[in-house]
Order: structure tokens, then sequence, then C-alpha cells
């Protein structure tokens, strides 16, 4: 490679992950900004507190459902159509969102936006796996996704709240379905899935049914398996305890005001995002995929351990172990680099969105249960949460039994099975 081709290249991947960089923040405020958004439901629409569950709740339900059909979509058209096409509905209901009045056209609005935005991340991903060498695509998506999830963060807060306050509902909403419209097309004409001139392997030519029965032929890999057993707990342990347990545990178990907790849980956020950019080297410092993953999950274990088993701990240990964990358990960006090591080219897309799936899957599944707990050992008590500590240890260790049995692909050796 010439030095002007180098430069061009390096030009245009920081076009494409500025681009990239900008849709995931504009994308993840409608997912981080759950609280903030539910509060102006109340107050500007009327909704009640058991409409705004499920208004707020579908949008993670239909980018459940829509994890494979995307994945085939990834796989035969490419991260840049695909994402750009998707990212048109999740516009137009945000759209339906922002003028609707009632809670089924809200739901509406979330379920289109959920469908649209599904592969946002998966989106980032595969597009930094067409620009950078294999080795360091967990290090620059790993840097994208947490510069994103950091800004999103803190936008979704109160940024957003005054938003709401001062240009109402529906205009906040349309100014951000406007802001979104502007980044899909950025993304349509200016995203590459790769440099140009590139050329990748021609991809075997599949109807859709084939490209289906690939899924369940790819799904017969132990190794495969594996990641996919893993997957349920690269999301759903923060999303349990920092996104839904550690609010009410600091308010009941620690007396903490609403504002007080509010600022705790913004530094479990801002923790996990810093997490999720120290992971993204860990396996070419280490040479190894399969013991960071594993790193984090030990780490993750013994901080639960410690909740669950000293009854109500001091405030600032209590904090100290929160904020730790959120730090060690964003591990997606080096599992996803694990598990596209076993899949060729054609299917990397599918792989990546069952990843997906079984992940957000688990989210719902792991909320549900610790509700279940809750409420049999008494809603507020000590006992209740360190209960949800525990489940939580015991959901990762068993996802890291059968992940430990699977084989390590090294940065180093990056091999792609045929």
């Amino acid at each position: 490679m010439t030095g002007a081709t180098g430069h061009a290249v390096r030009s245009g991947a920081v076009r494409v992950f500025f681009i990239l960089c900008a849709f995931l923040t504009l994308v993840q405020i409608n997912r981080l900004g759950g609280g903030v958004i539910a509060n102006a439901l109340m107050e500007q629409r009327g909704i009640s507190p058991a409409e705004i569950g499920a208004v707020i709740g579908i949008m993670s339900l239909a980018a459940a459902f829509v994890q494979i059909p995307m994945g085939v979509l990834f796989d035969r058209y490419g991260a840049r159509l695909t994402a750009s096409a998707l990212s048109l509905i999740a516009v137009g209901g945000m759209v339906l969102f922002a003028v609707s009045e009632s809670a089924a056209g809200l739901t509406g609005g979330r379920v289109l936006l959920g469908v649209g935005h599904a592969g946002a991340v998966t989106t980032v991903y595969l597009i930094v796996l067409g620009w950078t060498r294999p080795d360091r695509v967990a290090t620059v998506s790993a840097r994208l996704i947490a510069i994103s999830g950091a800004t999103s963060g803190l936008l979704a807060t109160a940024p957003l709240a005054i938003m709401l306050q001062r240009v109402g509902f529906t205009g906040t909403f349309l100014l951000l379905a406007a802001a979104i419209l502007i980044v899909t097309v950025m993304i349509f004409l200016w995203g590459r899935d790769h440099p140009p001139g590139l050329v990748r392997p021609d991809r075997p030519k599949e109807s859709f049914g084939q490209a289906f029965s690939a899924i369940l032929t790819m799904l017969r890999d132990r190794d495969l398996r594996g990641t996919l057993i893993m997957a349920s707990c690269f999301a759903a342990p923060f999303a349990t305890i920092g996104g839904l347990w550690a609010g009410p545990y600091l308010r009941e178990v620690h007396g903490l005001g609403q504002t007080e907790a509010g600022y705790a849980l913004l530094v479990m956020v801002l923790a996990q995002n810093a997490g999720t950019l120290g992971f993204g080297p860990l396996d070419r410092l280490l040479n190894s995929r399969k013991r960071v993953v594993l790193g984090s999950c030990i780490l993750m274990v013994l901080l639960l351990g410690i909740m669950a088993l000293i009854p109500q701990p001091a405030l600032w240990l209590a904090l100290l172990l929160l904020v730790a964990f959120g730090f060690v358990s964003p591990f997606f960006v080096v599992l996803a680099a694990h598990c596209r090591g076993f899949v060729p080219d054609h299917l990397a897309g599918r792989a990546i969105t069952a990843m997906s799936l079984v992940g957000v899957g688990t989210i719902f599944l792991a909320q549900w249960g610790t509700g279940l707990i809750v409420d049999l050992v008494g809603g507020g008590s000590d006992q209740a949460y360190r209960l949800v500590f525990a489940s939580v240890a015991v959901l990762i260790v068993v996802a890291a039994i059968f992940y430990s049995r699977i084989r390590d692909i090294p940065p180093s050796v990056q091999m792609i099975k045929p």
C-alpha cells in the first residue's frame, strides 16, 4: 500500500467512523432515556404507569424479534444498505411517537424504532470489520461504542429533560427524528462497508430459504454455540443490576434520594463505557479473546458475590462495588470478535445478530426473573436484593462454564472456518 493510498484509506475510515459514532449516539438516546421519557409521557401525554411499561419495553422486544432476519439482510446486502433502509423505518416510528397522543400510537412508534434500530451496534461492528485488520476490530469498535455510549448517556439525562420541558414532547422527538434522518442519509451517501477498491471474497449465491437454513447449520458448531451461550451475559447482568435494581437498592436499602441515586446510576453508566474502551485492546495485549471474556466473568461474579454475602454494606462500599461491576462488565466487543472467528465472511452478520438475539432476550428473562425474586422475598428488603445479586452471579457462572469449553481464537492467528 502506497503512502497516498494509505492516507486515503485512513481519511475514509475517519469519515465513516465519525458518521457511525454520530448515528449510534442518536440511536441510544431512545434506549438510555427511558426514565426521562417515562416522566414526559406521564406529564405531557397522561399515560398511566402500566401503559408506560409497555411503551418503553416494547422497543427491546421488537428489536429481539427481528435479529435473525436482519442478520440475513446484513449478509446479503451489506451493513450500509441494510442500516440505511432500516433506519428510515425508525425515523417513521419516531415521527409517529412524537405526534401520538394515545398509548397505542406511542407503542406503535416504539415498535418501529425497535425494528429500525435493532442492528445499530451490529452495523458499527460489521463496518469496522471491513475497514480494520482482524486483530484491531475489538479495539476500534470498542472506542466507537464507548464514545457514543458515554455521549448518549449524558444527552439522555438532563439535556433531554430540558428539551422536553422547553420544546415539548412533539417538538423534541421531531427534532431527534430529523437528526437521525440526516445521519441516515450520510450513512447511505458516504458510509462504506470497506475501503474503495478492496476486493472481498465473493458471497455464495443463496435464496432466502438457504440463507435461513444456513443459520441452523451454523448452530451445529459447538464452538459457536458456546459463544452464543456466553452472549446471554454480555448485556443482561448490567441491564438487570445497573438498569433496573441498583436505583431501588440504593434508595430502599441505603436511603438515598431520587437525585442522589440518579447520580450514582450515571457514574455506573460512565464506568461501563470506560470499561468498554478498556476492553477493546485487551485481546491483543493478552493475545486471547477467551481469557478476556472469562476474566470479566470472574470479576463480575466476585463483585456480585461480595454484594450477595455482606448484609447491608456501608454506602461507600456498595457504591464502589456497583461502579466496579459496571466497569468490568462490557465484554461484548471481544466476544463478538471471538464469535466472528468461527464463521466465514458471508455468515458474519447472522452470527453477530444471533448473539444480539440471545443477549436482548436474556435481558427480559433476567429482569423478569429477578422481579419475581424481589416480589416473593419482599420488595425493598436487603435480603431480596442480595438474592438478586446472587442469581445474576449464578447466570454468569453457568454461561461461563459452557464458554470455557470452546477453543480460543487469538487475534494473532485469525482462524476462520470455511
